[in-house]
């Protein structure tokens, strides 16, 4: 594949399961035909569902991470966020056959239970919500061995901001050519691009945005232990934290069941 060096950033490809194996395979597949290392986020549905779909993802040479959708963990209890952060992890566990590295919440969200109890789960990393703007900062609280990976964050008319995200911005009324202009526009050192499987990963028009994003060679994916090699390290207390959400109630410009499907998706 050709490379062209000038103004490339380093990125983390991130694909978040919503329940959708169909999207779920349809990516798996293409990012291993790119030879691009992603981070796959699953919550314990795939797991119970189809276990040995998540098997063979880690065997293929994806980072399985764990995933709570249904609630953001701010401000939720200790053993709230315990239960459910092992739940998931044991069961992904029992899937792969390998321990987990990283954990993440609706929304990015965490709070410091959220990183203690990662740090006694020997969680290496967690997810958060992006403090830097499009680009991604990777943090270490002094306080504990758990890694803080902020995503990218990018704003949206008069919406707020979201991660860097196809959901994000439908949710927020953009459309898929508002997505494209927005990465196309990137000039961050790193960032971290997700994509989700209920929507680029079935979805015809959002997947042509990845489609293009991936064949401009702006960026090098990184996996996931060379992404975040280089935390920038500070007490807990001067770790910057977002907790802005305006999209609660998505207003897409386009309902999903009438935006057009990808064809042959499931060959």
């Amino acid at each position: 594949m050709a490379v062209d060096p000038v103004g490339k950033s380093d990125g983390l490809f991130v694909v978040i399961d919503r329940r959708n194996v169909r999207g779920l395979k349809h990516w798996a597949d293409e990012l291993e035909k790119r030879e691009i290392p992603a981070l796959i986020l699953i919550d314990e549905y795939m797991t119970d569902e189809y276990g040995e779909v998540v098997r063979d993802l880690s065997h293929r040479g994806f980072e399985i991470g764990g995933w709570y959708q249904e609630d953001p963990f701010w401000d939720k209890p200790y053993g709230f966020q315990y239960e459910r952060m092992d739940r998931i992890r044991q069961k992904i566990q029992s899937s792969t056959d390998r321990s987990i590295r990283i954990f993440g919440s609706k929304y990015f969200a965490y709070d410091e239970l959220t990183l203690g109890i990662a740090d006694e789960l020997g969680i290496e990393y967690i997810t958060a919500r992006g403090t830097a703007g499009a680009g991604s900062v990777v943090y270490k609280a002094e306080e504990y061995n758990t890694k803080i990976i902020s995503v990218s964050n990018v704003p949206w008319k008069d919406k707020g901001s979201g991660s860097l995200c196809e959901y994000s911005l439908w949710c927020r009324n953009a459309t898929p050519d508002d997505f494209r202009e927005i990465i196309f526009q990137l000039s961050e050192e790193t960032i971290i691009l997700i994509a989700q499987t209920h929507l680029s990963g079935v979805k015809l028009h959002w997947w042509n945005v990845y489609q293009d994003v991936l064949n401009s060679n702006r960026f090098t994916w990184k996996p996931l232990e060379e992404f975040a090699v280089n935390p920038i390290v500070r007490p807990y207390a001067e770790i910057p934290v977002n907790t802005e959400v305006k999209y609660v109630t998505p207003q897409p410009r386009i309902p999903l069941e009438e935006e057009p499907d990808c064809p042959l998706i499931d060959q």
